[in-house]
């Protein structure tokens, strides 16, 4: 694939960080594309306020999770605890930030775990955050902070599962010829590597229509034809795009929530679906 001029101006990148396995993926997700698109990155690490009033109640108790047996919790050792993850999470990011070779820096704040992660993000071209956190709760379906970054966030938004690595896996964009999906191909374009074909699912009304985008697209992007596989699906509902999406095998899915779908139908599809998504 040759070289070109990068489209999206991502200049500065915030990942959250937590030590949960989900977290440590996005933040090699999140150097791996400060090193593509020569941004610097900052990760942030949100000390619990909630946990920390809870360990100021009296009655407040820990319950073991193999043992079932019950501790007080101990605000002091859950204030070293708390520094000991901060501490780990600032050694991962300095290691892996200093293997990409990208400008990085640090932040420890305190607050309310999601809204301090959206404050952080004003400040970025893109936040990059697990899709669950290290609740149990949350092992299913998005966490809570990267639900409120779904629904409150003004900047795109990367949700990483492990396993993932933005160097090998293949990228599914999807497109309808509105300008989010123009927006969303950009994305993609960027975050594509030399010798990995982008998947562009083309969202058509009738195939005869679907053709005719592909055929604009072909023309307009001056790729290889080979850089490219096209999709055509008839969309019915958020349902057959769910199953078509799981049928493909995406890798990363590239999208955005101002298509001709509705922003509810694509963000109901986000929360269902296990892969990797950037949101533009």
């Amino acid at each position: 694939m040759p070289e070109r001029l990068k489209r999206t101006l991502i200049r500065h990148i915030t990942v959250a960080l937590d030590c949960s396995p989900h977290s440590f993926a996005s933040l090699n997700a999140a150097a791996e594309i400060a090193r593509l698109m020569h941004a610097d990155l900052t990760g942030i690490f949100v000390e619990d306020i909630n946990l920390l009033r809870m360990a100021d109640i009296p009655f407040c108790h820990e319950i073991r999770m193999y043992t079932s047996e019950t501790e007080k919790v101990d605000s002091l050792k859950l204030e070293r605890s708390l520094k000991l993850q901060a501490k780990s999470a600032k050694e991962a990011l300095t290691r892996v930030a200093g293997k990409c070779m990208v400008q990085h820096s640090f932040r420890v704040c305190r607050g309310i775990v999601p809204a301090e992660v959206l404050a952080a993000a004003c400040e970025a071209d893109l936040l990059v955050l697990g899709r669950s956190g290290r609740s149990p709760t949350c092992r299913k379906g998005l966490g809570s902070t990267a639900r409120k970054a779904l629904a409150e966030g003004k900047k795109p938004l990367l949700l990483i599962r492990p396993g993932f690595s933005v160097k090998d896996w293949p990228v599914l964009v999807l497109y309808d010829g509105s300008e989010g999906s123009r927006q969303a191909l950009d994305a993609a374009l960027d975050l594509t590597q030399p010798d990995i074909t982008l998947n562009v699912l083309i969202l058509d009304e009738t195939l005869e229509r679907g053709r005719k985008i592909e055929h604009e697209l072909s023309e307009s992007i001056a790729l290889p034809e080979s850089a490219f596989v096209y999709h055509h699906l008839p969309l019915k509902d958020g349902k057959t795009l769910l199953r078509y999406i799981r049928m493909v095998d995406s890798g990363l899915l590239v999208l955005s929530d101002r298509m001709n779908i509705s922003r509810e139908a694509v963000h109901e599809l986000i929360n269902e679906i296990d892969y990797p998504v950037l949101l533009v």
